[in-house]
C-alpha cells in the first residue's frame, strides 16, 4: 500500500509539474457512463484531461457539420453509435489514420481495414420488456412479432433523427423487410420517442410493456432493480460495433491515442463492463453477468451492409419520418 501511495503522489507531482493536456471527446455514450469511464482513464493518465460533449449521434453530426463550416472543429475524438457515419467522415478526409497497439487484440470485424476507426464497444438493438407484465416466454420473440395486434399501441421505439443506433436498426429492418414493415408498425400504433434511454425508462416505468432499445441501457436498469429484461430477436439482433476515432485536425494526437489505446485495452474494456454494462470487444474480457459474449451475439445477428446503410441514411430519416411521425 505504501508503494502504491508513493506512486500516486509521484503521478500527481508529474501532473502539477508539466500541466495537463486537454482532449475533447464528442460521444453518444450516456453521460453517467462516459463520465465514469473518462474518470477511470484520467486516473491512469493524470496528465490528460478529457472534456466531453455528449448528445445523440444526429446532434453530434449537426454540430460537426456546423463547426466545419465555420472552420472551428473542436473535437479531438469521436465515439458514437452509428457505424456508417465513420465511413462518411473517412470519405471527407476528417479522420486520422491510426495504429493503436491494443487493436492487435481485436477481431478483424471490429477494425476498419484502412485503420481509421476501431470498435470500442458492441451495442445491440434488442426487444426489451417489462417483467411485471411479460416473461421471456410471453414477450415478442422476433421483430416481425411486433406487428401482431396484441401489441397495438403497446410498442415504443427511438427516433433515428436523434439516435445513431436507431438509424442502423431502422435501416437494417427496412433492407430486410421493406418499408412495409414500418407501415405495419404505424398501423399497429407504434410510438416514437427521442432516444434509447427514454424507451428503456418508459418500459421500466410500466408505460409500455415492450420496446426497441439498446441492450446495455436495459441491462443497466435491470441491474439497478428495475422490472425490465431483454429478448435477442430470433430474426437477428441488430449488433452495432460502436467505433472510436481521432479527428485528423487534432493538435493532441499523443493524448488522443492514449485514450483510444485505453478504451481498447483489457483494463479499459473491463471498465466498460463494470461501469456501463457494455459488451466488450475483446475475447479476453468477460461480458456482464447473464450476457452472451460478442462472438455469440454476432453469430445470431442480422446481416448488415454498413456501406449501404451509409448510402441510404437520408432515405432512412425521410421515409421513417413520413411513415412514423406524420
Amino acid at each position: 500500500m505504501r508503494k502504491i501511495a508513493i506512486i500516486f503522489v509521484l503521478l500527481i507531482c508529474v501532473a502539477l509539474l508539466f500541466g495537463t493536456e486537454k482532449i475533447m471527446l464528442y460521444t453518444s455514450v450516456p453521460t453517467e457512463i462516459m463520465t465514469a469511464i473518462a474518470d477511470a482513464f484520467m486516473e491512469e493518465n493524470p496528465t490528460i484531461e478529457v472534456e466531453i460533449f455528449r448528445s445523440g449521434t444526429g446532434t453530434i453530426q449537426t454540430k460537426i457539420a456546423a463547426e466545419l463550416q465555420s472552420g472551428n472543429l473542436q473535437a479531438d475524438l469521436i465515439w458514437v453509435a452509428e457505424f456508417s457515419y465513420y465511413e462518411t467522415l473517412k470519405d471527407q478526409g476528417l479522420l486520422a489514420k491510426i495504429f493503436p497497439e491494443e487493436a492487435e487484440a481485436l477481431p478483424d470485424i471490429f477494425k476498419d481495414p484502412e485503420n481509421y476507426y476501431y470498435a470500442g464497444r458492441l451495442i445491440n438493438m434488442i426487444i426489451a420488456f417489462n417483467t411485471n407484465e411479460l416473461t421471456q416466454e410471453t414477450a415478442p420473440q422476433s421483430w416481425t412479432d411486433l406487428m401482431d395486434s396484441k401489441w397495438y399501441d403497446n410498442f415504443v421505439m427511438p427516433n433515428p433523427e436523434y439516435s445513431g443506433a436507431a438509424v442502423a436498426a431502422v435501416g437494417a429492418l427496412a433492407l430486410k423487410y421493406g418499408w412495409e414493415y414500418f407501415e405495419d408498425l404505424r398501423e399497429n400504433e407504434a410510438v416514437v420517442v427521442r432516444g434509447n434511454s427514454v424507451v428503456a425508462q418508459k418500459i421500466a416505468a410500466g408505460e409500455f410493456p415492450i420496446g426497441m432499445t439498446l441492450d446495455y441501457i436495459a441491462r443497466g436498469l435491470r441491474e439497478k432493480g428495475s422490472p425490465i429484461d431483454i429478448i435477442y430477436p430470433k430474426d437477428g439482433t441488430i449488433a452495432i460495433p460502436s467505433p472510436v476515432a481521432i479527428m485528423k485536425s487534432t493538435d493532441n494526437m499523443e493524448a488522443a491515442m492514449a485514450f483510444v489505446n485505453y478504451i481498447l485495452s483489457e483494463k479499459g474494456q473491463k471498465a466498460l463492463v463494470e461501469l456501463g454494462s457494455l459488451v466488450p470487444i475483446r475475447s479476453d474480457v468477460n461480458p456482464p453477468p447473464n450476457t452472451p459474449p460478442a462472438g455469440e451475439i454476432l453469430d445470431q445477428a442480422m446481416e448488415i451492409d454498413w456501406k449501404e446503410i451509409k448510402e441510404i441514411t437520408p432515405e432512412i430519416n425521410t421515409n421513417f419520418a413520413d411513415i412514423m411521425l406524420f
